[in-house]
């Protein structure tokens, strides 16, 4: 576990809890997203460029990213620790050490250097082409994958926090199945940090 500094000082008035995290979530609920995806859309992934799956943000989707590897997919790393980090990774051992040392740098930085805030969230630089066209699943954060994405992908599993907006966005992008990891709610699926906290 890595400490963000940034994000300290809003949670310095807490009483009862000083501190939290969402790992809970990301390391249950998220590693069962790729049995749940070979279980239900297995022979389409078949038929369809076989088992591989690029998984946006291995860093801090850890169970996500874990769990496709023991469900025997060929696994491309991105990694979110890294501001315009552009070279994915192929193995867990080489997402641990990137990241035992980038983290304790990127913990430092500005939380919206690491994640997008606010209106950058809208915002689209397509990146990663060659490992978007590759993979037969996208999995990881939505707002990392809806921010990079070009143009198609087969499959796209293991997403939180879609909005109708951002399912149509996924629509025209040529995604064929959408599988988000909490529940609908109000008409969008929330993220795991709002699941746990709630």
């Amino acid at each position: 576990m890595y400490r963000l500094y940034s994000v300290e000082k809003m949670v310095r008035l807490s009483k009862k809890h000083r501190w939290w995290t969402v790992t809970g979530l990301k390391n249950t609920l998220e590693r069962k997203a790729a049995p749940f995806v070979e279980a239900k859309l297995g022979d389409y992934i078949q038929k369809n460029g076989g088992k591989k799956a690029f998984i946006m943000t291995g860093v801090d989707r850890w169970g996500l990213a874990h769990g496709f590897v023991e469900a025997g997919y060929e696994c491309t790393f991105g990694i979110s620790c890294s501001p315009g980090h552009e070279h994915p990774l192929h193995t867990e051992k080489q997402i641990k050490t990137l990241a035992g040392i980038l983290m304790p740098i990127a913990g430092r930085l500005p939380f919206e250097w690491v994640y997008p805030t606010g209106e950058k969230q809208e915002e689209r630089k397509p990146k990663y082409p060659k490992w978007f066209h590759w993979a037969t699943v996208v999995a990881g954060d939505c707002l990392y994958i809806k921010a990079t994405c070009r143009t198609t992908c087969k499959a796209s599993g293991g997403h939180e926090h879609n909005t109708p907006q951002d399912v149509e966005l996924f629509r025209k992008c040529g995604v064929k199945y959408l599988v988000t990891t909490t529940p609908i709610l109000e008409g969008r699926s929330f993220g795991t940090n709002m699941m746990e906290s709630a």
